[in-house]
């Protein structure tokens, strides 16, 4: 496109971006309740109006449907309702539509935004704001953030995108932008958005320094609140509703919809990944490409811990390396992630990885699209579980940057499903399962680790309970962290 009509599209974006927002925002003429990821950014947006603070550019690797693009929303919503900032200084531009315009280079665009059309805001040195979503379309956006950073003093750069290596490991930006993953819900956060339910203060941070510390005496203090004020006001049974959460619930953008319709929007997702995310990530063949919709179909299917890639070569006629750069890909995508078994660096090469999914709606969606009866209620919910446990170690050790190891204990007999390595060496064994847990594989693991106390997390207690060095943890406890 020209200037002008590169100009004249961004002018309709402008003009039309303010109702999207107020749309996007709502629900039945109710504002959506608000993420802390939201909070967190506006403290920084705060911090660079008011102070000059130089924290001024971040990127938010996430899967699609997290709700990335409603906290790009809800901040264009904070900025002009309540810090007053006019719209046409914040450009929302997405990057899937211009896309569509043909080939283009988004600092064309954010050049005519910043001297052209704000020319006068430039030139006085006003705070300007740049949203970029789904940045992965662009070949060069690092470079153009980097180049808006240095050249621009007075302009605030959000950079969203479901890439999660290339918006995370850009050297153009790596010494420039702040990475601020944004992850699937936990219960706490599904509780709030969903049924407006306030949570204790720094709930998240308090169970999490109970799995690190074992002790739980400011855990049960936390936990009876809930019970009291939250628990206690449902009309439904709240085991049910933490049931319609692991299966339901973990992506905002659907959990509002009947279930039919959140698993089908669920599978569109997945779908859009693999079509659309997957060829951004890593250059396949149509073959291979084709390939990866039923690996990704026989992870959710399989129990944890079962899969073979080198069967998974085998069955789809595929090279174990193909197999493994899919998988890769996935990480990237944010659909999954891995976990090594513990021990010495050659134990862990020698042991296949375990795979479990970031989000386990994803995982039950496709189990349930694809009519599976094979497992017993217990036995589903149960790795549905197994899965939750490991995505919110993994999604609490990326937001929190504390340095742990998570690892599967690979032990033929009395293993348990995880082994937390703290950065001072010491081990936490954690078992996890639906149905009666005693303490007899907890107790081998600390001894064989020479753990001070251990994790049980099942449907066992109805509290937090401390026995024998065995913390117990019932499950929509942990699902609060």
């Amino acid at each position: 496109m020209e200037n002008n009509e590169k100009r004249q599209y961004l002018f309709n974006i402008l003009k039309t971006t303010p109702d999207i927002v107020e749309y996007s925002i709502k629900m039945s003429d109710n504002e959506l309740n608000k993420r802390n990821d939201f909070f967190e950014l506006k403290n920084r947006i705060d911090l660079f109006l008011d102070n000059g603070s130089d924290a001024r550019f971040y990127i938010m690797p996430g899967l699609r449907g997290v709700g990335k693009t409603t906290i790009l929303f809800q901040l264009y919503d904070y900025l002009t309702n309540t810090r007053e900032i006019n719209p046409n200084q914040i450009l929302y531009l997405d990057l899937d539509r211009l896309k569509d315009q043909g080939e283009f280079n988004i600092l064309d665009y954010t050049d005519l935004f910043i001297k052209d059309i704000n020319e006068e805001a430039y030139l006085n040195r006003n705070p300007l704001f740049i949203f970029v979503d789904e940045s992965q379309y662009s070949d060069n956006w690092d470079h153009v953030g980097k180049i808006i950073f240095d050249e621009n003093k007075k302009v605030f750069l959000i950079f969203t995108g479901s890439d999660a290596l290339n918006l995370e490991y850009s050297m153009d930006s790596a010494r420039r932008s702040i990475k601020k993953g944004i992850y699937p819900l936990n219960f706490s956060e599904y509780l709030y958005l969903k049924y407006d339910c306030s949570m204790p203060e720094n709930i998240s941070q308090t169970l999490f320094n109970m799995i690190f510390s074992g002790e739980i005496e400011d855990s049960l203090k936390i936990e009876k609140q809930v019970q009291l004020n939250v628990y206690n006001k449902f009309k439904r049974d709240s085991d049910k509703i933490w049931q319609d959460f692991i299966q339901y619930g973990g992506l905002p953008s659907s959990f509002n919809l009947p279930h039919q319709e959140v698993i089908q929007t669920t599978i569109d997702i997945k779908n859009r990944v693999l079509e659309k995310d997957l060829d951004l990530i890593s250059s396949f063949t149509t073959p291979i490409r084709q390939s990866s919709y039923s690996i990704l179909n026989t992870i959710a299917l399989q129990k944890p811990g079962s899969l073979s890639v080198q069967k998974l070569a085998n069955n789809f006629e595929l090279s174990k390396t193909s197999v493994l750069n899919i998988l890769e890909s996935f990480c990237n995508a944010h659909l999954i992630f891995s976990v090594d078994a513990y021990g010495s660096i050659t134990k862990r090469n020698r042991y296949p990885r375990e795979y479990y999914f970031l989000s386990t709606q994803m995982k039950a969606c496709i189990y349930q699209l694809n009519g599976q009866s094979t497992q017993t209620k217990g036995d589903y919910f149960g790795s549905l579980l197994e899965n939750y446990v490991a995505s919110s170690l993994f999604m609490m050790k990326e937001k929190t940057k504390r340095d742990f190891g998570i690892f599967y204990d690979s032990r033929k007999k009395s293993n348990v499903d995880f082994l937390i390595n703290t950065i001072m060496g010491d081990i936490i064994p954690i078992e996890v399962g639906i149905g009666d847990k005693n303490k007899r594989q907890i107790k081998n693991a600390m001894n064989k680790y020479n753990s001070d106390f251990g994790i049980v997390i099942s449907n066992k207690t109805q509290s937090i309970v401390k026995d024998d060095g065995v913390v117990f943890i019932p499950i929509k406890t942990f699902s609060l962290m």
